[in-house]
């Protein structure tokens, strides 16, 4: 392992909890809805791309690729990795058809997907911790 910026990533998960948290509030507001489901997706890759430079692993070749990468590592379940797959897998409606995504459909998805980024920042902290790179991504008394 080279190098981890413990404070980088550490905002990063704390911004994915907060997703996490604002998702029961904000999903029947379509714009926010879009908002919120597209940031779950970007930021769990986005910290995962961290790991994967930081412990040197192989290169993803996109998105799926690196929550295989994690799940291959043991950083995260099958189960977990299964379910970011299929937020993936609309990810390019929220890219290039956000003119024609229909949100309503969406919805079940994301209510299932919710709890599994949530136990997607337990799965990352307990890797890092196994580690040794202790993490503390929320203040005192919080916990992910």
């Amino acid at each position: 392992m080279y190098f981890v910026d413990k404070e980088q990533l550490s905002k990063k998960l704390t911004y994915l909890k907060q997703l996490t948290e604002d998702y029961e509030s904000i999903k029947t507001n379509a714009y926010a809805f879009e908002r919120v489901a597209q940031m779950l997706i970007e930021s769990s890759v986005d910290i995962g791309n961290m790991i994967i430079d930081a412990f040197i692993l192989r290169d993803p070749g996109n998105y799926k690729d690196v929550v295989d990468i994690l799940e291959l590592e043991g950083a995260i379940s099958k189960e977990t990795k299964t379910v970011l797959h299929e937020t993936i897998d609309v990810r390019r409606q929220f890219v290039h058809l956000y003119d024609e995504l229909d949100s309503q459909t969406l919805v079940p998805l994301f209510d299932r997907a919710v709890p599994y980024y949530q136990q997607f920042i337990k799965e990352i902290l307990h890797f890092l911790e196994n580690e040794n790179v202790p993490v503390t991504a929320f203040g005192k008394g919080e916990q992910a």
